[in-house]
């Protein structure tokens, strides 16, 4: 995992990353948008989302430059191909994907994959991944689980995605997590519906509080 640290940081610069799955596309545009411009500093769209990939070209081009945006539940070469086609610039899989990695690696793009179990994390490692995503996280024990993962895998880094809520990032960074996922308790469904864009700039900065950080850049509406 070389210069793994390095590109953590530059694609995660906030040890955060807002992952949306919506069905409205519009709504799931205005709802990245909002995270981006509240500096938030990492974005994921997920590929189950209705024209995720168009969806990843617009948000790039608008604020790209000043705020990370990845592709997410990249389960197949076909898909990630599509995902880096986009503009993309990071791939994250649900699960261990071993087909994923080269269409990664020979694109230059940076790599989470999905694991759950501690053979998965050491799987998902050896395949190239810069960055292990536990997933998930809350179901199988929340910090308490990360921790021991922790003891025989110290230099594994890792993501935590799945029923993670805003109220628990601190709790993930101090047993050494790498990047919080941050899903449906981000991105409320009730807030979505009611276009409450207000609501979630709000959580996005919570959660930046509860990491620890400022934003990355704020940007202008």
């Amino acid at each position: 995992m070389a210069n793994s640290a390095d590109r953590i940081a530059s694609n995660f610069p906030n040890r955060l990353a807002a992952v949306i799955r919506w069905g409205d596309p519009e709504e799931a545009y205005q709802a990245v948008l909002t995270a981006a411009r509240s500096g938030i500093g990492s974005v994921e769209i997920t590929s189950g989302t209705p024209q995720a990939f168009e969806l990843i070209a617009r948000l790039t081009a608008e604020v790209g430059d000043r705020c990370v945006v990845g592709a997410g539940t990249i389960t197949d070469a076909a898909l990630a191909e599509r995902a880096i086609a986009s503009g993309a610039q990071y791939l994250v899989t649900p699960y261990l994907v071993s087909a994923v990695a080269p269409v990664a690696h020979e694109a230059g793009l940076f790599l989470v994959m999905g694991a759950t179990t501690p053979s998965e994390i050491a799987q998902a490692a050896a395949a190239g991944a810069g960055l292990v995503k536990v997933f998930p996280a809350a179901p199988m024990g929340g910090p308490a689980y990360i921790q021991a993962i922790r003891g025989p895998m110290p230099d594994v880094p890792l993501w935590v995605s799945g029923g993670v809520g805003v109220s628990d990032i601190a709790s993930y960074l101090r047993v050494g997590v790498r990047v919080v996922g941050l899903t449906n308790d981000l991105f409320r469904p009730e807030l979505l519906s009611a276009h409450d864009w207000e609501g979630i700039d709000r959580l996005c900065q919570q959660a930046l509080a509860e990491a620890g950080v400022q934003p990355a850049v704020a940007l202008p509406a």
